[in-house]
């Protein structure tokens, strides 16, 4: 991160927390977008007079947008897990790496932790859930955004990811969780619509690394195991803060291990060249086997995380199509539009198809240009809305209208710098090139967000 002095204005602490609160909205909301907007990143960057080393150790913030229809009502607030209140209780940090080293063997000895909720939102029956890359999962009062408590469902050994997939045709989320020891040991997870949340089973990784994103089938979870290694011996000490902890080792190249969902003690492992990815698009299956798209990154990086402008190596969207048969991967990429945070139509999660949209970036001759783009696969053809200079767009989350997966209204959170203030862009998937349909003002700026999720009305939690 950068130095006190030139702080992105996106990594900054949560200026006013509110409830929910009339929103300035310019132009003519649809009248059939009707329901909430949920999304979640770090939103306390500064404690106890101490400026936190990096966004993924902030407690987090979850802002909502609530469409009526007519109108909208907008909250941000502090996610308040019961390590934020010990620690404000004590008047100084205990978990993160700005806490003391005593304070941090102290509770590591204890065998406790902080959720944070810092990552993404997770909307589960009639519950929601903010979540942080490793952690339980951090229960919120839709209604009012309050803290409620950490939960383990009954079944989480320790961690519940920030990236849980839901295969809409089995109508179950999927999701892991890493356990570092002798050996990292990354547990399953799945969440049925209907029935009883349970542990499938437990994979070993080849080395410690971070594992920051999975995918799931019909047939199989994909994970994704880069040339990350965490420095054990570090993180008991509690040396360091997490950009110290991982490092890059491309010579250790990359794996996709293969958990076939009816038989998880027998995973395939796939090796590739080195590379990274944070997030992936979508997988499906084939007749060889699995074919997983994901935002492939030559190297890892932490640094430039929150950042308005990025000067390293562009995500592009690539395919890896995995022959179970002769243990094969081939990979191609599918689109030269450099993008990450790709989302698709719920009708096809975990399933073939040809539509999904991501935050995209290009680089001019003066200035990164950032735009949020409809990939269309099968044509190779793309629409983008590209926001004026100065505004930088975030995650799109898709809201359904019809079953074409196109045919939804995409909503972005954005940040103008020009006014230091954040706003909501409601946009028309099938002509994202028209510009917004409406936008909807927060009177402030929400710090970064990475992840959010939409509940339609009638599906809201109570």
């Amino acid at each position: 991160m950068r130095s006190a002095n030139a702080v992105s204005p996106l990594l900054r602490s949560l200026s006013r927390p509110h409830g929910f609160e009339p929103l300035r909205v310019e132009g003519r909301l649809p009248e059939s977008l009707r329901g909430t907007l949920f999304r979640a990143g770090p939103g306390l960057f500064e404690r106890f007079g101490t400026r936190i080393p990096h966004a993924f150790e902030a407690d987090g913030a979850v802002t909502a947008v609530r469409f009526d229809g007519r109108g909208a009502w907008g909250a941000s607030r502090i996610v308040e897990s019961a390590g934020y209140r010990e620690e404000e209780q004590a008047g100084r940090f205990l978990y993160t790496s700005a806490a003391s080293w005593f304070d941090r063997m102290r509770v590591t000895r204890r065998g406790l932790s902080k959720t944070t909720g810092n990552t993404s939102t997770f909307l589960w029956r009639d519950r929601l859930f903010a979540l942080m890359e490793s952690g339980l999962l951090q229960e919120m009062d839709p209604a009012t955004l309050e803290t409620l408590a950490a939960t383990d469902l009954g079944v989480v050994s320790s961690a519940f990811s920030a990236h849980p997939h839901r295969v809409a045709s089995l109508r179950t989320t999927f999701n892991f969780g890493v356990r570092y020891g002798q050996r990292m040991s990354i547990d399953v997870y799945a969440l049925p619509d209907d029935g009883v949340p349970s542990k499938l089973g437990t994979v070993e990784a080849p080395w410690h690394s971070m594992v920051h994103d999975f995918m799931a089938t019909e047939r199989h979870l994909i994970l994704f195991v880069g040339p990350v290694k965490l420095n054990l011996l570090r993180a008991m000490l509690g040396l360091g803060d997490v950009t110290q902890l991982f490092q890059w080792k491309p010579e250790l190249g990359a794996r996709l291990i293969v958990v076939p969902l009816d038989a998880i003690d027998s995973p395939r492992t796939f090796e590739l060249d080195p590379f990274w990815t944070w997030h992936f698009a979508n997988a499906f299956e084939d007749a060889e086997g699995p074919c997983v798209d994901l935002c492939r990154y030559p190297e890892f990086s932490l640094e430039e995380i929150g950042e308005l402008e990025s000067n390293g190596p562009l995500p592009l969207l690539t395919r890896v199509k995995l022959d179970l048969k002769s243990g094969k991967a081939h990979e191609a990429t599918l689109c030269d539009i450099p993008c990450d945070f790709p989302q698709v139509h719920p009708r096809v999660h975990g399933a073939r198809y040809g539509t999904l949209f991501a935050q995209t970036e290009r680089r001019g001759q003066d200035r990164v240009i950032p735009g949020v783009t409809r990939i269309d696969l099968e044509r190779g053809a793309s629409s983008e809305w590209t926001p004026p200079a100065g505004h930088l767009p975030s995650e799109p989350v898709l809201v359904p209208r019809g079953e074409a997966q196109d045919d939804a209204f995409v909503l972005d959170l954005v940040y103008d710098s020009t006014t230091d203030h954040s706003y909501v862009a409601v946009l028309d998937g099938q002509h994202l090139d028209g510009g917004p349909l409406a936008t909807v003002h927060f009177e402030q700026a929400i710090p970064v967000t990475f992840h959010g999720c939409f509940a339609a009305a009638g599906d809201e939690p109570a």
